[in-house]
């Protein structure tokens, strides 16, 4: 995910009650991550997602707008509401990998100042927690990879606890290698089973745009998340200037709701339920792709 912006144990974690998840309709088998994008544009967002049938946005509030919002500005607010307007869902994202660089007893700044707002003014429906342990260089090196995942995991269950004491679902943004690491513990669990136990859901960013290599690339992590059993969205992205294979953005516009409605129609009969839908990284990326 782009964090330029921003707003953006464990036996227990799997017995959690997962926050209630409203019955779904088609449109909202789409979810879109929107990054860098003022209030302002508000009215722009609406159009878009309701052209596109987008049912759940993600949104990382702009940096010129947390000092309005944080302060009660009304027209922020408003634009707030407006995405939430006509059934749509909202979730507003934050995350920064320094978080778990040591343990927590309280959430981020960033999270207890989204709770207290969005408890004097319920403006939005969900957290998306964007935090990306795994781009840490102690991370990729291996040099503090097993207290980094414990630091990630006691935090994701920190913030749910304060979060679900408002009845605000979280989600968090997992990678298919967390399906492949078992940190060390009590309980022979991926981090992957580790995160998603910890939340309400997840969106896994496999990022592939053909199902074999989709396959490949992220089907033990979506066995894994199927077999947990709470709502799991499959990340896809339209960046450009990405990696071979990755991106939409390098295949015919006409083609890519197409070929994203079937992904998401193969998935819902492999895992039923769980399966959220797909979730578009980002706006920005995918106006452009579709012109």
């Amino acid at each position: 995910m782009d964090r330029t912006t921003f707003l953006c144990a464990t036996a227990g974690l799997f017995a959690a009650a997962t926050l209630p998840v409203a019955a779904q309709t088609p449109s909202e088998k789409r979810s879109l991550w929107i990054w860098q994008t003022p209030l302002s544009q508000s009215a722009g967002i609406v159009a878009f997602a309701a052209a596109n049938d987008f049912g759940t946005l993600f949104l990382s509030v702009a940096k010129e707008d947390r000092s309005a919002l944080e302060a009660g500005d009304a027209s922020a607010a408003a634009a707030l509401r407006s995405l939430r307007a006509t059934g749509r869902t909202l979730y507003l994202t934050a995350g920064d990998p320094a978080w778990v660089e040591k343990s927590r007893s309280e959430v981020p700044t960033t999270i207890r100042k989204l709770l207290e707002r969005n408890r004097d003014k319920s403006l939005f429906d969900g957290l998306a927690l964007d935090i990306e342990p795994h781009t840490l260089p102690d991370w990729k090196d291996g040099s503090n990879k097993d207290t980094l995942a414990h630091n990630y995991i006691a935090l994701l269950a920190l913030i749910r606890s304060k979060a679900a004491a408002q009845g605000v679902p979280v989600l968090a943004t997992v990678h298919p290698t967390y399906a492949k690491y078992n940190p060390p513990g009590a309980y022979a669990a991926s981090l992957l089973q580790r995160a998603a136990g910890a939340v309400d859901s997840t969106d896994l960013m496999a990022y592939r745009n053909a199902e074999a290599t989709l396959e490949s690339f992220g089907g033990e992590a979506m066995q894994q998340l199927g077999a947990l059993g709470k709502p799991w969205w499959l990340g896809v992205s339209t960046h450009t200037n990405s990696p071979a294979g990755t991106s939409y953005a390098s295949l015919p516009a006409k083609s890519f709701f197409p070929s994203i409605d079937q992904t998401a129609a193969d998935l819902a009969k492999r895992y039923g339920t769980s399966f959220a839908g797909i979730a578009v990284e980002d706006y920005r990326n995918t106006r452009t792709l579709l012109g």
